[in-house]
């Protein structure tokens, strides 16, 4: 038991007035954390109603939050008592309205004074500290600290409340951590994806670890970086075409891609794998190349290697098996194509005036060759041939004939009117009968055919096969060419040569006789 040595200092001594003081302070966070634990120890003496230790407890839940989080309260409790108001006013249940409000902790505004309210706590104090306690209220001081110390772990809401949407500081540190825990985990993510997004990139750029294995890619005309980048990348050398086209850009690399057919690896970076479609060699002389009408594709392999140009292996290989893509006369001749044509190409290298580099490959020579006849023959003459009833290969090889037998733009016009006589009466005129035909397939050309001659087994013997030969006899120029699908309107079925640069038509076999005896037999 505590001795009376002193002034008793409890809780129930206070005026209503002076505890509704103490609590306000309280609750106001207004007592410092001595004065906190000393009215803690009185309260612990005190014989308190239930509603005052509500009261209290309320209070200490209060001084332990912030000026912020205790402004939040206040302003929140106030909205709900605005709330309760208006539903007890609606209700018509006035005096509920007034009980309910009253159950609840009312928090004086600033009027409070703080010196007044201190008058109060202060003789408590000093009562206290006077007065022996026996180790029973020693026990009971103990027994509520330890009682308000788990009641603020346990829930430290400063109210009662059924509203789960009240004020919670737990809640809120409790929040901030699973924010503060989501911003480190993104950060990680981010930086992870970022990491591994500069790897795989610069892996590509660099190739750092990437395959070795040789693959074959093919340069066309007029290729710009970007559509390189997509061959590229659809060919498995790099995996983003689109650093490729920004590195070749930013690096300020040569776009003047050289045409041809190129072994590249994915493990060649991105600046070596650009070099190797552009760069020159300073030694690498370049030559002007011109094909003159009329040359077989033997002479043009012969006029490449005479510059220094390929090899003939390598010539043959890129005219007869090469993959040539983009060309609507190659894909129409892999349908038809006679086994027995010499040349798969015979008479699509366009004769003309061409530059090469020495270093150049027998593809890129045959590609460029190849883009200029695509150019010359648009899709009009796709068209003429259909009209006329043929392919544009047969017109092509037509055009040949024409080339081969003529001197002169008007002998090309009246020979392919010839020709195409007799291809409209087959009845009558089952042979072209040309000796360029046969000349094509003899080892060395000859001034006249002989007796012996005529009589080779061949397609591209027209005096022994009907119709047109396997394939084109020469490479035909664009006048030859025009006049083949656009012959003169005659009646000739014959025509000769005096070899003097002269040529005869005539429409009987009698004329074509008399003709040939006269600048022929009399030579």
């Amino acid at each position: 038991m505590r001795e009376n040595t002193g002034a008793s200092a409890t809780f129930e001594t206070l005026t209503q007035e002076e505890k509704r003081h103490v609590i306000t302070m309280l609750s106001m966070g207004k007592l410092s954390e001595d004065e906190k634990r000393q009215l803690a120890q009185i309260c612990a003496q005190s014989v308190l109603s239930e509603e005052e230790k509500q009261q209290l407890n309320r209070a200490f839940s209060m001084s332990r939050l912030s000026d912020e989080e205790r402004r939040q309260l206040l302003a929140k409790r106030k909205i709900q008592k605005e709330n309760e108001q208006r539903e007890a006013a609606v209700s018509g249940d006035a005096s509920a309205a007034e009980k309910q409000m009253a159950a609840r902790v009312r928090i004086p505004s600033s009027k409070v004074s703080d010196a007044h309210a201190r008058t109060v706590i202060q003789p408590m104090v000093s009562a206290s500290q006077t007065a022996g306690r026996s180790d029973e209220d020693d026990n009971a001081v103990t027994r509520h600290t330890e009682k308000v110390s788990a009641k603020k772990k346990e829930k430290p809401l400063p109210a009662e409340t059924d509203d789960e949407d009240d004020y919670e500081p737990d809640h809120t540190a409790l929040t901030s951590l699973l924010k503060g825990i989501v911003y480190i985990v993104t950060v990680l993510v981010i930086s992870v994806f970022a990491s591994w997004t500069i790897i795989e990139v610069g892996n590509d750029v660099f190739a750092f670890v990437k395959s070795d294995e040789i693959v074959t890619v093919t340069i066309r005309e007029e290729m710009t970086s970007s559509d390189v980048a997509q061959m590229l990348a659809e060919n498995g050398i790099i995996k983003y075409p689109t650093m490729y086209e920004l590195y070749v850009r930013l690096k300020k690399e040569s776009t003047e891609y050289r045409i041809g057919e190129y072994e590249v690896s994915p493990s060649m970076n991105y600046g070596k794998l650009n070099d190797a479609f552009t760069y020159v060699s300073k030694t690498s002389e370049q030559v002007v190349v011109t094909i003159p009408e009329g040359y077989t594709t033997d002479q043009i392999i012969d006029l490449m290697l005479s510059y220094g140009i390929g090899t003939k292996e390598g010539f043959e290989a890129a005219i007869n098996t090469y993959e040539y893509t983009g060309f609507r006369f190659i894909d129409e001749l892999s349908e038809e194509m006679d086994p027995e044509r010499k040349y798969r190409l015979d008479g699509y290298l366009f004769p003309d005036t061409y530059f090469f580099f020495k270093d150049s490959s027998e593809v890129a020579v045959i590609y460029k060759l190849l883009q200029n006849f695509d150019k010359k023959v648009s899709e009009e003459y796709y068209e003429r041939a259909a009209l006329i009833g043929m392919s544009l290969d047969d017109m092509i090889i037509l055009s040949s004939m024409v080339q081969a037998e003529g001197r002169s733009l008007t002998d090309f016009e009246n020979i392919s009117s010839v020709f195409h006589n007799r291809l409209n009466n087959p009845g009558r005129f089952p042979l072209l009968q040309s000796d360029a035909t046969l000349q094509y397939i003899l080892e060395k050309r000859k001034t006249a055919l002989t007796a012996e001659d005529l009589q080779i087994d061949s397609k591209y013997n027209s005096y022994m096969y009907p119709g047109l030969p396997p394939g084109a006899i020469c490479n035909a120029g664009m006048s030859a060419i025009d006049c083949a699908f656009y012959p003169a309107q005659t009646d000739y079925y014959y025509f000769l040569s005096d070899g003097k640069g002269n040529t005869y038509f005539s429409r009987t076999n009698e004329e074509h006789e008399a003709l040939k005896k006269e600048y022929i037999d009399n030579q």
